[in-house]
């Protein structure tokens, strides 16, 4: 009981950290505030990873869920809460519920994937990498601003996203799934090319709930065998607990 307690306070307590460290850095550029909200970004995503070596009941993933999105909108409404926290948030001057959907993701793909590795690791990476390298490209380098329904995004920022999402894909198609190089190209390039048009038409912050949600559902019509990178997760799982029972 003690250790599923502790493993549910891993996320919110982490989200704690990061927020207050990260808030206390002040700076008025637009290009800087960015910055921090994505380091935040990037912190929690790669972090997200191994969330599944030890939040393994949907029980735990909800109760974790439940307390991250409630410590996310107390500092959305409580001011002292959102003085001491929020800025990394907040400071971006635009309307976006984008650290809710964020969670919510996370939380969704663990539990639609127990058991399934390589269906939560990729669509998490592209969430965390391409979207935060997307933004940071877009603001540095504005260049092709976008027409219609992509207005707001760049060219620039969706050729750093549809890289990133490429890479990120296939490594992990070929490396952990063990897919063949020619199958693991066309999975990849398909993500990619659909998780890039899902950011670029996104507004205020539901890529965050789309690109994972499109990442999955190409994963899951793939024919990728469901236990690819399980037996990594196993052995995680049982070094993690023999390092817990030696403390």
């Amino acid at each position: 009981m003690q250790a599923s307690i502790i493993a549910i306070a891993i996320p919110p307590v982490l989200l704690f950290l990061v927020m207050g460290i990260l808030s206390r850095i002040t700076n008025s550029s637009a290009v800087a505030r960015e910055l921090k909200r994505k380091a935040l970004h990037i912190c929690i995503g790669l972090v997200a990873l191994s969330f599944p070596l030890f939040l393994d009941t949907p029980t735990m993933i909800i109760a974790a869920l439940g307390l991250v999105v409630g410590w996310l909108i107390a500092v959305r409404q409580i001011a002292g809460l959102r003085r001491c926290f929020g800025s990394v948030l907040h400071d971006v001057k635009r309307k976006s519920l984008g650290e809710i959907y964020f969670a919510t993701s996370i939380g969704g793909l663990l539990l639609l994937t127990q058991n399934e590795p390589i269906f939560f690791v990729i669509p998490i990476l592209i969430l965390t990498l391409a979207d935060a390298f997307a933004a940071i490209v877009g603001r540095i380098f504005p260049i092709g601003p976008l027409p219609g329904i992509a207005s707001g995004k760049t060219t620039a920022g969706c050729a750093a996203f549809f890289v990133v999402a490429f890479i990120v894909s296939f490594w992990c198609l070929e490396s952990i799934a063990d897919l063949q190089t020619a199958y693991a190209l066309l999975v990849a390039s398909v993500i990619a090319v659909v998780t890039c048009g899902a950011e670029a038409i996104s507004r205020r912050g539901v890529d965050n709930l789309i690109v994972p949600a499109m990442a999955y559902l190409i994963l899951l019509f793939s024919n990728i065998p469901n236990d690819a990178g399980r037996t990594t997760v196993i052995q995680l799982q049982h070094d993690l607990n023999a390092l817990m029972a030696g403390l």
